[in-house]
């Protein structure tokens, strides 16, 4: 049977200033193949697409998508990846169903931005971070978090265990539900931050099948 593990919360610890939210939700810009689910029927993603609540974000294959949220919060989903823009309000929800996504979210107040798991919550107001599904454990995938910039405080409501993520660290939640201590993880070194299309490449080529299975092994030892 499988189990589900207990939610786990990442809240960003930095100083805010004001941010008001304006604008409209659309896929700034794709590579390959990437497709909108909307009410049921399925879409296929274009240049500039104004995004709704409740669409579902796929891309295939060797494919990328950049989506731009009100307020200016970006999101770049690797291939073969799926996320639910759950709530785009002032208050804005997205489910991650799948693959792995970088997030950069300008400083905000009067709302929250967060990326949900099954088994995850990672709640900012500013900060840039990605967020990946790794191998699986009993059913449950590991999730691997890392920092680019500020703080995230990652907790088990359950327990109270609580631990600090900081700029430049990463933490693998092993099946979804144990934490690893923060530590530099060399292959985020390889991560393309890059979410603008006419400052250079935005194709995230990182092989992170290998790289946290390397990881992993080294932990077993």
């Amino acid at each position: 049977m499988r189990l589900i593990p207990k939610k786990l919360i990442f809240i960003l610890t930095m100083s805010f200033v004001p941010f008001i939210l304006s604008g409209e939700s659309i896929l700034e810009y794709l590579e390959g193949d990437v497709l909108v689910i909307r009410n049921g029927e399925e879409l296929d993603g274009d240049f500039g697409m104004e995004l709704d609540q409740g669409d579902v974000i796929l891309t295939q294959k060797e494919s990328l998508a950049i989506l731009e949220l009100e307020g200016g919060r970006v999101l770049k989903m690797r291939e073969n990846s799926s996320l639910r823009l759950e709530n785009l309000s002032r208050n804005t929800s997205l489910v991650l169903q799948k693959g792995s996504v970088f997030s950069r979210v300008d400083h905000i107040i009067n709302g929250k931005f967060e990326i949900r798991t099954e088994s995850v919550v990672a709640g900012v107001r500013g900060t840039e971070f990605f967020v990946s599904f790794g191998k699986s454990v009993d059913d449950a995938a590991d999730i691997w978090l890392c920092v680019n910039d500020g703080t995230v405080e990652v907790m088990i409501p359950e327990t109270g265990d609580s631990i600090l993520v900081n700029e430049g660290e990463g933490i693998n939640i092993l099946g979804g539900r144990a934490l690893t201590a923060p530590e530099a993880y060399e292959w985020t070194k390889d991560l393309n931050w890059n979410t603008d299309p006419d400052a250079g490449n935005v194709k995230d080529e990182t092989d992170l099948d290998l790289q946290q299975s390397v990881y992993r092994g080294r932990r077993a030892l």
